[in-house]
């Protein structure tokens, strides 16, 4: 097993199962890191979490996770919150919630379960879409590999709160810059004729329905 503990400042870690979930449900994109016949490589990718697991997939031709299966991997989840800014550069931050952990990859090959991750998949990004374009075909499961990562090594790393330095009275503006994350404005293809935008849409835009 892999140490997971932070080596500067270790009171920011937690392996608190329901902080690392709450981290991991609100990541839209995990990075993968492996080796790769003595290289490291590292992949950004989309994934969908099962309880303790998380769930990645590609191209039944994609050398990425055919690589990576029965291969142990790190994997990384982060949210930057917001900008620290101290009274001088060196004391500069961020507040950050981030995951970092390692397991041996698993392919998932019953066509059933790999049917409920592709659902799972879609509605954790965009909620009612699957009722909307309908379920996956067989041959679109059949060609793509699907795999489980297990969160059982993994831990949460976290800052929050103001700048935390002490500042002398003539010290320039100090404090922090939220940032934050949102949808747009939906775009509709050119090759469309116009359409009303579906409800599930404008509730994911709005926040009503975010994943």
């Amino acid at each position: 097993m892999s140490n997971t503990k932070p080596s500067r400042y270790p009171s920011r870690g937690t392996e608190d199962k329901k902080t690392l979930h709450q981290i991991i449900d609100e990541g839209l994109f995990c990075t993968v890191a492996f080796m790769r016949e003595g290289i490291p490589h590292q992949i950004p990718t989309g994934f969908a979490r099962i309880e303790n697991d998380i769930y990645i997939h590609a191209s039944s031709k994609s050398r990425f996770i055919e690589g990576i299966i029965g291969q142990k991997v790190s994997f990384s989840i982060t949210h930057l919150d917001a900008l620290v800014l101290s009274p001088t550069a060196f004391d500069h931050s961020f507040n950050y919630r981030s995951v970092i952990g390692f397991s041996e990859v698993e392919e998932i090959t019953d066509p059933k379960e790999k049917l409920k991750f592709f659902n799972l998949f879609t509605d954790r990004y965009i909620p009612g879409r699957i009722d909307d374009i309908g379920e996956p075909t067989e041959e679109q499961v059949s060609i793509t590999k699907i795999a489980r990562l297990s969160l059982d090594n993994a831990a949460a790393k976290i800052r929050v709160g103001d700048v935390n330095v002490k500042m002398e009275s003539e010290a320039p503006w100090c404090g922090i810059i939220p940032l934050e994350q949102k949808y747009g404005s939906p775009q509709m293809d050119e090759q469309l004729s116009e359409r009303k935008l579906p409800d599930y849409l404008k509730d994911l835009v709005d926040g009503s329905g975010k994943p």
